[in-house]
């Protein structure tokens, strides 16, 4: 289903500010200035399909890739994917998430989000001079007296803002997960200023780049310098969301002479009545940015309101397998603290209520277990009420569909359809890097990449999933890209057909042999984030953080080398959930037992450890290594350290 991606630009109002007010400058603006020596870069510009739509030059500064003000990344990963996608940004609440083998995954490209529950988290740079946290505070002050949105200082939440000077004033548009910088640099110490960055990371783009603008304003890209006219880009009418009519006196709007090199105008209004100079202020919010603004954060002024949101409306999943999303949590500290959620099913057949779990992963957020009736399958939808001491209680509902598995066997073997898949491939995913021989699942086939350098098949070279799609990127019409051209080929079905049986997967003793008598800290060999439980309770899910090493793990090896994992405070074991063999499964906390989901084998690679599920023969693995990450099975996955204590 596709998504209704926004970026969102702000809604005008029935009269004008003042032009005195509001009259623009070069220094309201130094978001515009450049160094002396202007570095850039120019590449593909890709559209919501993943395909090559047209080019884009960007400035670099800092290593950061910025387009205007607004942040697309880091220079060397876009320099060396070869492409970008202008950000979508969407609600933080999916339309639809699917946990399930039976439906492809939702492969449209998001990069950002707005933020759930109208908060932003956020700490400061020690190196910030008072100045600089001056103007910041009192740009928080313009956004905060005029809508719902709260600015949060940080305890241990997992999605925050750093507000830095680096380089500049710039900053990412919309919510990117984790440590996310907004930098407030020399020159930028005006509230204003700090406030049109703080709107960029709410989630708006320059209303100049609105799809409408021609109505409006003239851009004369023969006075705009030549490598700098990316900064003038017009977005698709399906790229944005519009609110209102074009705001000339908008705080996102650039001013006339942005980016001259004659110093002639850039922009003008169409308007012969409007002065030029009411473009670019960076005073205040125009009523219509505030308009803009209570559309997409909408609540009363002032208040702070208990206030929840699930990471996604519909969940799909497997029967007799469980599903996982995210509750995100706002509110006044002492409501926070008393806080108690409960769940009430309305269809106990599928869904039972007590089936439905919750546990602390990181600051203001929840993670919500899901486990179907045994062999049901159909529809429940589950209201989640979030409850104070005092009594106050406000709800979310959640729709659960429990889809039934009709092929494969009785055991889930690796069947093999039409004789591609082995039933281990990942789905597919546009923000994976894919080469030579990568195979994928998507809509129920496999598909295998080929990538060529200069007419010479490469393994050595790689490229984002969203430059080449399986169902439309094929060796008839390959992607390509500064010398590589890349395409899927169809290779069968995914597994599950008639094969199967009982399985087993991997039943091959283990020879590695750990000491069982010392207890372990498992961490990842990059960021040597630890491998830790989310809550060290029964079905808790098993999450990575940065824990200092708290956490120990305790090994038992049966007669086959195989190993249980036990967590040294509650003794329960490693899980892989349900018995799953699937990659994307997801470990858990349960009751040890004899089973093979809680056998693995800690296979050396390199000087490190790779921890394999015996079951299923896939190594524990994690989609990124930002705290609270999920671990799950995967086809591949990075190394682990086992550090004795």
């Amino acid at each position: 289903m596709k998504r209704n991606y926004a970026i969102l630009a702000a809604a005008v109002s029935a009269a004008f500010l003042s032009t005195s007010a509001l009259a623009a400058d070069e220094s309201n603006n130094p978001e515009l200035k450049l160094p002396r020596r202007v570095e850039t870069h120019t590449v593909n510009t890709l559209d919501a399909n993943g395909q090559v739509s047209g080019k884009i030059t960007y400035v670099i500064a800092d290593g950061m890739a910025l387009l205007g003000d607004i942040a697309l990344g880091k220079h060397e990963e876009i320099k060396q994917r070869g492409a970008v996608q202008l950000p979508f940004v969407a609600d933080w609440t999916a339309p639809v998430t699917s946990q399930s083998k039976l439906v492809p995954m939702d492969n449209h490209y998001k990069t950002a989000t707005r933020w759930p529950n109208n908060t932003v988290y956020y700490i400061f740079d020690p190196a910030l001079t008072q100045k600089k946290l001056d103007a910041i505070q009192a740009g928080m002050k313009l956004i905060t007296d005029k809508t719902a949105i709260r600015f949060v200082k940080r305890t241990n939440e997992p999605n925050y803002v750093k507000f830095t000077s680096s380089g500049g004033c710039w900053a990412y548009a919309g919510m990117k997960g984790g440590e996310q910088p907004v930098s407030i640099g020399d020159g930028c110490e005006k509230p204003g200023i700090a406030a049109h960055e703080m709107i960029h990371t709410l989630g708006w783009m320059h209303e100049h780049m609105r799809p409408d603008r021609d109505n409006y304003i003239t851009v004369h890209e023969d006075n705009i310098s030549d490598s700098l006219k990316g900064q003038f880009t017009k977005l698709r009418p399906d790229q944005v969301d519009p609110v209102g009519n074009y705001d000339l006196d908008s705080v996102m709007h650039y001013p006339t002479w942005a980016f001259s090199k004659n110093g002639k105008p850039t922009i003008e209004p169409k308007d012969p009545n409007v002065d030029p100079k009411r473009l670019g202020q960076r005073v205040d919010l125009s009523p219509g940015d505030v308009a803009s603004l209570q559309k997409f954060y909408p609540g009363d002024i002032g208040t702070v309101e208990l206030k929840i949101a699930l990471s996604t409306k519909e969940l799909k999943i497997d029967q007799d397998k469980p599903g996982t999303l995210t509750l995100d949590l706002a509110g006044a500290e002492a409501d926070l603290k008393g806080i108690k959620l409960t769940a009430k099913s309305d269809n106990e057949a599928v869904i039972a209520s007590s089936n439905v779990s919750f546990t602390t992963t990181q600051g203001n957020q929840r993670s919500i277990r899901v486990v179907p009736v045994a062999k049901a399958s159909g529809i429940a939808n589950i209201t989640i009420n979030a409850t104070t001491a005092a009594g106050k209680t406000v709800s979310a509902v959640l729709k659960v569909e429990v889809l039934k598995d009709s092929g494969g066997g009785t055991g889930g073997g690796n069947g093999g359809g039409n004789g591609g898949g082995s039933g281990a491939e990942k789905p597919f995913d546009q923000k994976t890097l894919y080469t030579t021989g990568s195979r994928v699942s998507f809509e129920g086939k496999v598909y295998e990449m080929t990538l060529t350098y200069k007419g010479e098949v490469r393994k050595n070279y790689f490229v984002y999933g969203y430059m080449c799609v399986p169902n439309s990127c094929t060796k008839d019409k390959p992607g390509s890209y500064g010398g590589m051209t890349y395409f899927w080929s169809l290779v069968g079905d995914t597994g599950g057909g008639n094969g199967g049986g009982n399985g087993g997967g991997n039943t091959a003793k283990c020879d590695t042999t750990l000491d069982t008598q010392r207890s372990y800290k498992i961490s990842t060999a990059g960021m040597r984030k630890a491998l830790v439980p989310a809550g060290d309770v029964q079905g808790s899910p098993t999450i990575l953080w940065q824990d200092g090493g708290a956490q120990r793990w305790q090994l038992q090896r049966n007669a086959d080398g195989f190993y249980t994992i036990a967590s040294a405070g509650s003794k329960l074991a490693l899980d892989v959930a349900g018995g799953a063999k699937g990659a994307g499964s997801e470990l858990v906390l349960a009751t040890a037992g004899s089973g093979q989901s809680q056998q693995f084998c800690p296979r050396p690679s390199g000087s490190n450890y790779q921890l394999v599920a015996r079951h299923s023969g896939l190594a524990v693995g994690i989609t990124s290594e930002n705290d609270g990450t999920a671990v799950q099975q995967a086809a591949s996955a990075a190394n682990w350290l086992l550090s004795q204590q």
